[in-house]
């Protein structure tokens, strides 16, 4: 009798724990739920203010708070790997590989492709390209996985791989014809420095018939018949970059005149770069010339040669090059400080223009002094215009 009255004292005891336990347990999770958006919105809002920092600090505590989150830590493996901290962002994106909320393969895989986007940013190529090579059999990242393998086989010159990606990679839309040409075009360049004139012929031949209008090519070809001593053949090549596209004339313009000082044809070689100058005044001709008129035209010609340049186009070098064709008929007798001042004045010019004179890049804007096929910041092939300006 008394155990049942226990009973009956004990029992809505229970019920009430229990009650308060769930309603405890429910304010908690409605605070959560209040707290995860607000902290969603202060990452997002820190990112548009580029307070990467604090956006990261942000996502990482949601990403910590709610695992199940996997497109949010995703993300911030992302962010992490954008701002420079690729060792962070590979044992978020490794964390995230072996969770347990991972289900289906797609998942998995798209995990593994950005995780090799942060070995490839890291360094780590060997093993960015071996998670990207498991990834070709993938549905849906294998178009994604070779276009990465791409870029990593330029980046680690290994052009043969390169060609059958892009090969691969080639449809209706997008043929790469450009980059598979230019591909062949660093094989040939390899075999020339060794001295392999046969398999620099191979590949010369192979970067033309995928792109006829490949420039570098033809650039090539004459440099392999110029040192085969074969000058008729070099020049009637080199001669073809005009109809290929004239802006790279100033890459061959001093190398087709040296064939025609070895063919004993200096007025007809004369006669052809006068041609070019009054075709395309616009190209930067001015220092490559210069030297090779001076020893076979008069001062008169090449001043009025100069003239035009800078009326065409203004650089610093043609002017000081104008400088030092007077300098020369400077006698003392006309002022003793004339000379020491032109000189000073030439100098200034030329130090302007080696300061200055820049190669471009059309895509990114990129510039810089020496003239690259690829573009080392955006890594466009053919994209830096072969004219220098200031």
């Amino acid at each position: 009798m008394n155990l049942n009255i226990l009973w009956l004292f004990v029992t809505p005891l229970f019920f009430a724990f229990g009650w308060l336990a769930g309603r405890i347990d429910m304010k908690t999770v409605i605070r959560q739920a209040k707290q995860l958006p607000q902290r969603l919105y202060d990452g997002i809002e820190a990112l548009i203010d580029n307070r990467t920092g604090i956006a990261s600090d942000n996502i990482r505590d949601i990403v910590e708070q709610e695992p199940q989150l996997t497109e949010l830590h995703l993300s911030l493996g992302k962010l992490y790997r954008n701002r420079g901290e690729n060792d962070i962002a590979i044992k978020s994106h490794t964390k995230l590989l072996n969770s347990q909320f991972l289900i289906s393969q797609t998942e998995k895989d798209k995990v593994r492709l950005e995780l090799a986007r942060d070995f490839q940013n890291a360094g780590l190529i060997d093993r960015a390209e071996n998670l990207l090579l498991k990834l070709l059999e993938s549905e849906l990242y294998s178009h994604k996985a070779q276009e990465l393998l791409l870029d990593i086989y330029q980046q680690d010159k290994n052009w043969k791989d390169a060609i059958d990606t892009a090969k691969k990679l080639a449809t209706s839309d997008y043929s790469f014809h450009t980059e598979v040409a230019q591909f062949n075009c660093e094989l040939a360049q390899e075999a020339l420095i060794k001295s392999d004139n046969q398999k620099a012929l191979e590949y010369i031949n192979f970067a033309l018939e995928i792109n006829r209008k490949c420039v570098r090519a033809n650039i090539l070809l004459g440099e392999l018949f110029y040192n085969q001593e074969k000058f008729d053949d070099a020049l009637k090549t080199w001669q073809l970059v005009e109809k290929q596209n004239h802006l790279y004339l100033p890459m061959v313009i001093e190398r087709v005149f040296d064939c025609y000082i070895q063919l004993n044809k200096i007025k007809e070689g004369l006669t052809l770069v006068k041609g070019y100058i009054t075709l395309y005044p616009q190209l930067n001709l001015c220092d490559i010339l210069y030297q090779k008129l001076i020893a076979y035209e008069s001062t008169a010609t090449i001043l009025e040669y100069l003239r035009t340049t800078i009326k065409n186009h203004p650089n610093s070098k043609a002017a000081s090059r104008i400088i030092e064709l007077h300098i020369n008929n400077i006698t003392p007798d006309v002022s003793p400080y004339t000379k020491p001042d032109a000189e000073i004045v030439r100098h200034l010019l030329l130090s302007y223009n080696a300061r200055l004179a820049r190669f471009s890049c059309g895509r990114c804007n990129f510039k810089a002094q020496t003239f690259f096929w690829q573009c080392p910041a955006c890594y466009e092939w053919e994209s830096i215009s072969p004219v220098s300006l200031e």
